[in-house]
């Protein structure tokens, strides 16, 4: 019995690597105004608006792929499993990738990727 079917999961790993491919160029590009660990006001805003965005990201490719209900888990897994495969590239050379971040954003962007792929996968869960 298979989880998922092969066009979802297809579709699932090429839509984590878009996102993981535009998230790391829009953090390249602009990181350094958003990761700022000595403002907090700017560090809640940037987790609750990724808990939006990231939860609207992954209600967009159930409904744009018409995912069923029993395959959006699934779904949710593989799209985050890209990311994280990619992203612990990203972090392993994040002094060449984001050479203007300082070791405290450096770990600021290490916890946000966390909390960011775990909305990914519970957006697979619920509703």
């Amino acid at each position: 019995m298979n989880m998922i079917s092969q066009r979802t999961a297809l579709f699932a790993i090429g839509y984590g690597l878009l996102i993981w491919f535009e998230a790391t160029l829009m953090i390249r590009w602009f990181g350094d105004w958003v990761f700022q660990p000595d403002n907090l006001k700017l560090t809640v805003g940037l987790f609750a608006g990724t808990l939006l965005a990231v939860y609207a990201v992954g209600w967009s490719f159930f409904w744009s792929f018409k995912t069923p209900r029993e395959e959006r888990a699934a779904a949710a897994i593989l799209i985050c499993a890209i990311g994280l495969v990619a992203d612990a590239a990203v972090l392993g050379a994040s002094a060449q990738v984001f050479p203007a971040f300082t070791i405290a954003q450096q770990q600021l962007f290490a916890s946000w990727v966390a909390w960011a792929y775990g909305t990914g996968l519970l957006s697979g869960l619920w509703p």
